[in-house]
């Protein structure tokens, strides 16, 4: 933290970029907004936003612009990027970081990196806002607060310290768990249309003693739609979208029921002959934006899960929590 302050000061009034990861979603989006308005910087994006994070960035009324140049710069500080295959055409030559990855990349190359390993990046944005004496404010909160809701499930996921920082953030700006809710909430009607009818049509497959729910959605919602699966009582959720020639990817698990698989494995196996723009995963959640055909990957996806089932049996490590 001491490091990364020091550099930044010496960039302080200067032109400041603040650049999300592409398809950014609400953990990118609330701690860069945070970020930008806190150092009078530019906020942007690579490419797109992600579909199910646009209502949050329309309710906070996120201002940021796209494709951005960061030699227009004096600095550029990537926010929740783990790799340079996440800034499609806008990899800067010399960087600040914070992120929040296990497995990141882009630590190595950075002026200064505030990487720390904690449930979302939003919280190390907080607390270099505390470190700098600077108070949020509600909406601030608001949208740090809905990127700790969106990396943890709705806190179902959070770690103890996680669920202390959230309240303390609400309680800095003033406002409260229940218009945290109100904003991250996916409230339109197409929205909530795409979701039931992903549930509707998904299809269930028993993989060792794991029950997989597999389906391709009509908007890119893979995320939530994937997090929607395991709430509905699956132990895997494998979701997909197709765009044209392009296509994304959501692998998800229930760590209490699945604790064994590494989806992150699992999906890097299954898609090594697609090119690809962006490829991440850990033991509970992986994803996959590249070319390629969606129901032939989530096939794909479904024979490598019985491949690894046949050859390790990891797929058995719930029998103490579910009857066969």
């Amino acid at each position: 933290m001491d490091e990364f302050i020091r550099i930044l000061k010496g960039y302080l009034g200067k032109r400041i970029l603040v650049l999300c990861h592409n398809d950014a979603d609400s953990d990118a989006l609330g701690a860069a907004s945070v970020l930008a308005k806190l150092l009078d910087g530019s906020m942007a994006v690579p490419i797109t936003v992600s579909e199910h994070a646009r209502e949050l960035q329309y309710k906070l009324k996120m201002k940021f612009h796209y494709k951005p140049d960061p030699s227009e710069y004096d600095i550029t500080i990537l926010v929740d990027t783990a790799d340079a295959q996440q800034l499609p055409g806008c990899m800067p030559d010399q960087y600040l970081l914070i992120d929040h990855h296990a497995n990141n990349t882009l630590v190595e190359g950075a002026l200064a990196a505030l990487h720390q390993i904690t449930d979302s990046t939003c919280q190390l944005v907080w607390q270099l806002c505390s470190a700098l004496g600077k108070k949020i404010t509600a909406n601030q909160a608001l949208a740090l607060g809905a990127g700790i809701l969106g990396d943890t499930r709705y806190l179902a996921t959070a770690q103890n310290a996680t669920i202390r920082d959230l309240a303390s953030i609400l309680e800095e700006g003033g406002t409260t768990f229940r218009d945290l809710l109100g904003v991250f909430r996916v409230t339109g009607k197409i929205d909530r249309e795409v979701r039931l009818q992903a549930a509707f049509s998904s299809q269930l497959n028993k993989i060792g003693n794991c029950l997989v729910a597999s389906t391709q959605a009509q908007r890119n919602y893979v995320y939530y739609i994937a997090m929607m699966l395991l709430e509905l009582g699956a132990d895997i959720a494998v979701v997909g979208y197709q765009e044209q020639e392009n296509c994304f990817i959501r692998l998800a698990k229930n760590p209490t029921t699945a604790h064994c698989l590494d989806l992150g494995q699992v999906l890097e196996t299954a898609v090594r002959d697609y090119p690809r723009t962006n490829l991440w995963g850990s033991t509970e959640y992986a994803g996959f934006n590249g070319q390629g055909s969606v129901d032939t990957i989530i096939a794909t996806v479904l024979a490598e899960l019985g491949a690894v089932q046949k050859e390790q049996g990891q797929c058995q490590c719930n029998n103490s929590v579910r009857m066969s």
